[in-house]
């Protein structure tokens, strides 16, 4: 078949295949989709493929995709910690940007060492001069092999390109390893938060059931009180109807607690089911005086890891901006060395030739005027680099709020827990002397279950406000860049 017949045939293939092509996303198409599913094909993509993917990957990422159960053993923080820094798969995924980092950097700086490739290439040709007034060509007709090797070194001598591709790779590198200290950061921070949730959802259940059980009391002695006629129906139903509500509360909460677990058993790779106790520390409520408002927005400013990674952004931003300006106007000056052997069989002269040709040179290209047909590059990266500074500015401006705003809440929260003291102080003290009067015959256990009542709300606003003293606390060294991992207990 003649070249032409080949070309022929391959335009007509090409029609043929075009007038193939249909609308696969028509309304039959799609009906059917969701009533059968994917195909046989992609149903094999899902399991034997992605099977023999992921247990190639195995090694590499087994300790992240792992759940272990815990039973009904109560969980401590310093557990559930550990767990997330082995499992959670947004480190894990942290820590391997850090080795893609670190092989594109090492593919730029490939860019700047010499290229060395050998090439083998063995053609038939066949030749036919039809028509010609050279006596040279009068033979005119050959049908030979030849067979060409060659072997080239190219090395860049000026490249400015290359060397800020290197910098922007570096770069890259440096903010991969910041986003794995806040990934790090982030997830320790969730488990904390999470862990006092759950705590402080547990902590209120307990007391909501303590205060349905005194409230049942009331009833019960409302209920004689209706029988000898001291009472009436209305009381006892005001108080049915508080306690109804707090029932409703206790399932509020118990959901609350179990969202809480769900998401650090997400984030641990452990089946949670219980937690150990947390204590508040006596000491805590002095941390607010200890640690200076714009102390602590400095030290944000410095240390957190998003506000890093805002600012090697830029910095990365701007390395590829000057890449970009260097291959629009930069000239890019190469040495070259090639050794090229040809060994042809004959040829239309009348007879074969072997050839060795050794060539050394410089090549040096200037681009003039769109030189890659794509127009400047420059001016894209440039707004680039601008909405990178911007984003910078935005996230320190953001941190800077709400470091200012945790540590406002942790004076408010401090005044309210020696505040909710206060009235459990004096709630207990007026349960003491209601007692002492059912001992005297001065009251009724109507009135002590009212006291204890009011003891047990007094109480459950102190442990209230202590959980969230703490979630502020570790909220405010979250933003300001600390290791949670070493203040466990506060």
């Amino acid at each position: 078949m003649s070249i032409g017949q080949r070309a022929l045939a391959a335009v007509v293939s090409g029609i043929v295949l075009a007038g193939c092509q249909h609308d696969a996303s028509s309304g039959n198409n799609l009906k059917s989709l969701l009533e059968q599913g994917p195909d046989a094909e992609t149903r094999a993509l899902l399991h034997e493929d992605l099977a023999e993917v992921l247990e190639r990957q195995e090694k590499a990422i087994g300790t992240y995709t792992t759940t272990a159960n815990t039973g009904a053993a109560a969980v401590p923080m310093n557990a559930l910690i550990e767990n997330a820094l082995a499992r959670n798969p947004t480190i894990g995924h942290a820590a391997q940007a850090i080795n893609q980092a670190d092989a594109e950097r090492m593919r730029a700086i490939y860019a700047r060492l010499p290229q060395v490739y050998i090439n083998f290439s063995y053609d038939g040709v066949r030749q036919n001069v039809r028509d010609t007034d050279n006596a040279v060509f009068e033979r005119g007709k050959a049908n030979y092999p030849v067979a060409t090797s060659s072997a080239s070194l190219v090395q860049p001598l000026f490249d400015p390109a290359r060397r800020y591709r290197v910098q922007r790779a570096k770069s890259v590198q440096s903010g991969a390893e910041v986003d794995y200290i806040a990934a790090v950061r982030d997830v320790v921070f969730e488990v904390f938060d999470n862990y006092i949730v759950a705590s402080q959802a547990k902590a209120r259940i307990a007391s909501l059931q303590e205060r349905r059980y005194l409230l049942n009391r009331q009833i019960n002695s409302q209920g004689a009180l209706v029988d000898t006629g001291l009472s009436n129906v209305l009381q006892s139903s005001s108080l049915r109807s508080e306690r109804d509500t707090i029932a409703a509360e206790e399932s509020l909460e118990s959901a609350r607690r179990a969202e809480a677990l769900s998401n650090l058993s997400q984030l641990t790779g452990l089946v949670v089911s219980d937690l150990a106790p947390l204590d508040f520390p006596d000491d805590l409520l002095n941390a607010p005086g200890r640690v200076n408002v714009d102390q602590a927005v400095s030290t944000a400013l410095e240390n957190n890891p998003a506000i890093m990674s805002a600012a090697l952004q830029v910095v990365s931003t701007e390395f590829e901006r000057k890449e970009a300006h260097a291959s629009d106007i930069s000239p890019v000056l190469e040495a070259y060395a090639t050794i090229e052997r040809e060994d042809r069989s004959n040829s239309r002269f009348g007879g074969g030739s072997l050839t060795v040709d050794e060539t050394v040179g410089v090549s040096l290209t200037i681009p003039i005027f769109n030189a890659n047909g794509t127009g400047l590059s420059e001016p894209t990266k440039r707004m680039e680099v601008r909405t990178a500074a911007l984003r910078y500015h935005a996230r320190k401006r953001s941190v800077e709020t709400e470091v200012r705003t945790a540590h406002a809440r942790l004076g408010e929260l401090s005044k309210a827990i020696r505040q909710s003291k206060n009235a459990a102080y004096h709630a207990s003290r007026a349960l003491e002397v209601e007692r002492n009067r059912v001992s005297s015959g001065e009251s009724v256990d109507l009135a002590v279950a009212a006291r204890q009542l009011r003891v047990n709300e007094s109480r459950a606003q102190v442990a209230f406000y202590e959980a969230e003293f703490m979630r502020a606390w570790a909220r405010l060294n979250y933003l300001m860049g600390a290791d949670l991992t070493t203040q466990q207990g506060f």
